[in-house]
């Protein structure tokens, strides 16, 4: 048996190991060094980019980098201002209070950080007055998928901001290639490409993949992935060449019948209209897929997604 059995079993142990995000990799390196050089802590920095880039990632490999004590909440968690301050109290000098989709807060609670940066104080409403409590000087580091939704005044408290977009084909396959051997996964190497390719500039889908390709040769007892094994796992995941799942396919043969509203899509796949349009479009909008009329809004199949639907229609026969 493998000694490693769960795709997180692994991180990157530093900046320098983790692949692609080059300008990303640079910005905080250079925060960190910087934090080093001033016996500091590290400046706050807020990580943006779409979901599965890797911004906790990036979170962890900086308090490891620094060597401090790490928290991670989920902005969602916090639902009012009396557990943010018990977070805020409990954190550590020079620690990561590192904060998952932090334009998730309350508009109170955002409110409440402006004073922990700026004067790192918490303000404690009591019966009769208002109460000052001194924090320890830590670093608030944030994730955001929607940068507009936080407040402008915290938006810019962050001293340090890095925005991170979907890595190549290539970084992607050397993202699979790493984890494999970190894991001591043995993988036939011709299907590494193969799941780059599906993975949507994404190393969270990715390596979604990678962990479906192992599960079905763990099935049948095998102890290296095949090829068999990665067309099983794109068989039971219902992924196409490109990494298209079931629900973004059917949306692309329903654009085959010409150009439809999104409500009407919405109806057709039993979803609401947000899940499309957050999570089912976006990656058939970025591979020119589909387009939307300027007129009417109507979403259309492109050129290119009617070479897709014929491609994938002559693959399936």
């Amino acid at each position: 048996m493998d000694q490693h059995t769960d795709i997180r079993d692994f991180e990157p142990p530093s900046l320098r190991h983790i692949i692609g995000h080059r300008h990303v990799v640079e910005t905080l390196s250079v925060a960190v060094d910087a934090a080093f050089q001033d016996a500091k802590r590290l400046e706050n920095c807020l990580l943006c980019g779409p979901p599965g880039l890797g911004k906790t990632t990036f979170a962890s490999v900086l308090a490891r980098e620094l060597c401090v004590p790490f928290t991670e909440v989920l902005a969602q968690s916090i639902t009012n201002l009396a557990e943010l301050n018990a977070l805020v109290l409990s954190a550590p000098e020079k620690s990561i209070l590192f904060i998952d989709e932090i334009h998730l807060l309350d508009k109170m609670a955002q409110h409440s950080l402006l004073y922990v940066i700026d004067k790192r104080q918490l303000f404690v409403s009591g019966s009769r007055s208002v109460q000052s409590i001194t924090v320890a000087d830590f670093s608030i580091v944030g994730a955001t998928t929607d940068p507009h939704g936080l407040i402008g005044p915290l938006y810019q408290r962050f001293k340090v901001i890095a925005n991170l977009t979907y890595l190549s084909v290539d970084e992607l396959a050397e993202v699979v290639r790493q984890r494999c051997l970190a894991l001591k996964w043995k993988i036939d190497e011709q299907i590494i490409p193969l799941i780059a390719q599906r993975g949507q500039g994404t190393p969270r889908i990715a390596l979604k993949l990678l962990e479906s390709t192992r599960r079905c040769c763990r099935a049948v007892g095998s102890s290296a992935l095949t090829m068999a094994h990665f067309l099983r796992a794109c068989e039971l995941e219902q992924v196409d060449a490109i990494g298209l799942d079931a629900v973004q396919q059917h949306y692309l043969r329903l654009l085959a019948d010409g150009p439809c509203r999104l409500n009407v899509l919405a109806t057709h796949l039993g979803l609401p209209t947000r899940t499309i349009s957050v999570v089912v479009e976006p990656i058939l909008l970025r591979a020119g897929l589909v387009g939307k009329d300027g007129n009417s809004g109507k979403r259309l199949l492109t050129k290119k997604g009617h070479e897709h639907l014929s491609q994938s229609n002559e693959d399936q026969r």
